[in-house]
């Protein structure tokens, strides 16, 4: 397929931002919360903030002038997709953070709503929210 093509999935820079301020909103609910409640709202952070770094590196491969295979990104893994624009000799910007803790990052995707007895704790969940929101802002522009 082409980017041309009609078959390339809908992303906009509003659902990313949407994500981004679903996280900071919980982040904040949160930390006033008791913490049964900030359990659930922390794992609901970790979900919008891998889902706006998910949302930030696949507008970059949907906008690229390569051929993809828009089935293969139907993953939630960060590596998996950073990877397979590689392998098209696709360019991304990626903040080195999100490079490194890409992993981590992509299990809050099924933890932060399914597996709540994993709790990340507020510094890591601040940092990404930092960075991720950085990256939003660098690249919204060009969104």
């Amino acid at each position: 397929m082409s980017r041309n093509d009609a078959s390339i999935p809908e992303l906009n820079k509003l659902q990313i931002k949407a994500d981004i301020v679903v996280a900071g909103n919980a982040l904040a609910e949160a930390k006033n919360s008791k913490p049964k409640l900030a359990k659930y709202l922390k794992g609901q952070v970790g979900y919008h903030l891998q889902q706006a770094a998910e949302k930030l590196i696949k507008i970059q491969i949907y906008r690229a002038d390569a051929e993809i295979d828009y089935s293969r990104l139907y993953k939630h893994d960060l590596q998996y997709i950073i990877d397979y624009a590689r392998s098209k000799d696709i360019s991304l910007i990626v903040p080195e953070y999100v490079l490194k803790n890409a992993m981590v990052i992509s299990s809050w995707e099924a933890e932060g709503r399914y597996d709540v007895h994993i709790v990340v704790k507020y510094p890591q969940l601040e940092k990404a929210y930092t960075i991720i929101s950085e990256w939003y802002k660098q690249m919204e522009k060009a969104l």
